[in-house]
């Protein structure tokens, strides 16, 4: 089955694994294994409450916390060029602390050795971030992304099927230890040349990226708080009362979700529209049966593998998102509120509110908050088609279905010297848009977009839509 849908995509699909390059391969090696890592050892999310692995459920929320933060500062003061001396010099940071952390005497040094590493797991983040968003093309994000959840699921499922070990187990520290060094070593392959600026390249200014585009960080944010956040709290206390069986249908359900997400890529048509429903759908439903435990216990096991599905798809949206709007509008920008919004508002608020109903365990306010998440998840969904299929307005989302981000089409607007509005208001003629719909889409009255579009007309020596429709047949092919 999965060498005949290889067999079926198109060369630039982007789930076609031969848009994969070799010059790339430390920069995805990294993602999946660092990635993998730091979320399996070193979150929140994955400190199951039954089974405790390389460092307790205490220092886990201090180093997610702390990584959060870090990750927040550094996006905010990096630039482009400096990520290959933020990922060495972060890398070995970390590795002075876990071995100041493997050596410490006592509780309160280990507290300030998970402090140090969670700071410098913040700098390689954004280090890897760089050369992920600017140097990766689409495939090797979507490989990137959906590679490294199905390696936190992989190895979550088989630490939660062993029971895994103590806090205090220094084998696990050192086996996670090694793993991590592994994972370090691709940054002595980092090129600086990587990350190159491509517009200036081509003296030609980046594109303005669309006030629209910026409500991806709404679902981003939504999503990190009520998935992974309450998501999880409810999760914990579920699999204290159900036993671990819950845990491990999770991270089942995880890996299904990774698949989901493929062959959506690989088949569907508009995937993006899809998948923004069917992650708030199973989180939803996921939710909605843990609420039903008490009366059907059966109904824990569809929770585990529903929440796990969904969580797992809008961690991959989360990240392979980021990746092709950073790198169509060549915006730092952008990144630096991703990481800031996702990282405060969503992670460190998710934590939060997910600590807070884990440690009161009350079963009605178990189900109140999953009543309310499920409310809010399904107001999401309703809407998320309509915000969506507006996204589809700015290019951005056909983008993420090719291999390559296609900018060719605004060098076809810029020669003649279009005005922003006026641009606009043609790519959106040429998608078939009336001018009362372009008018609605951009906010602006009837009259303007009136005006824009005869002005373009008039620069483009043109006097129709059908003129318009021919001269630029090429971008209508795209």
């Amino acid at each position: 089955m999965a060498f005949r849908v290889l067999g079926l995509l198109k060369s630039n699909n982007v789930a076609n694994p031969k848009g994969l390059k070799k010059h790339n391969l430390p920069y995805i090696f990294i993602w999946i294994t660092y990635y993998a890592w730091v979320v399996a050892f070193a979150t929140w999310w994955t400190a199951s409450p039954l089974t405790v692995n390389a460092f307790g459920s205490h220092i886990r929320n201090v180093l997610h916390a702390v990584n959060l933060l870090s990750s927040a500062v550094f996006v905010v003061v990096a630039k482009k060029e400096w990520f290959v001396k933020m990922a060495r010099g972060g890398a070995v940071m970390i590795i002075a602390g876990m071995i100041l952390f493997l050596s410490a005497p006592s509780a309160p040094a280990q507290l300030v050795a998970a402090v140090v590493i969670g700071i410098f797991l913040g700098c390689v983040n954004i280090g890897i971030l760089m050369p992920f968003v600017f140097a990766l093309n689409n495939t090797e994000k979507l490989f990137s992304v959906v590679g490294s959840n199905l390696l936190i699921c992989l190895i979550s499922l088989i630490q939660n099927a062993g029971e895994g070990g103590s806090p205090h187990d220094r084998q696990n520290l050192i086996l996670s230890f090694v793993v991590l060094i592994i994972a370090l070593c691709a940054v002595a392959f980092f090129k600086k040349d990587s990350v190159t600026a491509v517009f200036d390249e081509n003296k030609t200014a980046a594109p303005t990226i669309p006030r629209r585009v910026y409500i991806t960080l709404v679902f981003n944010c939504a999503f990190a708080v009520l998935g992974k956040g309450i998501g999880t709290g409810i999760l914990n206390i579920t699999a204290e009362i159900a036993g671990n069986s819950v845990i491990i249908w999770y991270y089942i359900g995880g890996i299904f979700g990774c698949l989901i997400y493929y062959l959506l890529y690989a088949l569907a048509s508009k995937p993006l529209v899809l998948i923004g429903n069917i992650t708030f759908a199973f989180i939803a439903m996921g939710l909605l049966c843990n609420s039903f435990t008490g009366q059907a216990p059966g109904m824990a096991t569809l929770f585990g593998l529903l929440l796990g599905a969904g969580n797992a798809m809008g961690m991959i949206t989360m990240y392979y998102i980021i990746g092709v709007i950073g790198k169509k509008y060549s915006s730092m920008r952008y990144l630096k509120w991703s990481i800031v919004l996702i990282g405060l508002c969503g992670g460190v608020s998710g934590i939060a509110a997910g600590n807070i109903i884990h440690s009161v365990n009350n079963s009605v306010l178990t189900l109140a908050a999953s009543l309310a998440t499920v409310a809010v998840m399904l107001l999401f969904m309703v809407l998320a088609p309509l915000l969506i299929q507006e996204q589809y307005c700015g290019d951005w989302a056909r983008d993420s279905e090719m291999s390559e981000i296609d900018n060719d089409q605004l060098y076809l607007f810029r020669k003649y010297r279009l005005s922003k509005r006026e641009t606009e208001v043609c790519r959106l003629l040429l998608q078939g848009y009336t001018l009362r719909q372009i008018s609605a889409i951009l906010s602006i009255s009837y009259s303007t977009v009136n005006t824009y579009c005869t002005c373009a007309y008039r620069k483009l020596n043109i006097n129709s839509r059908a003129e318009l429709m021919i001269m630029f047949r090429d971008y209508i092919a795209k």
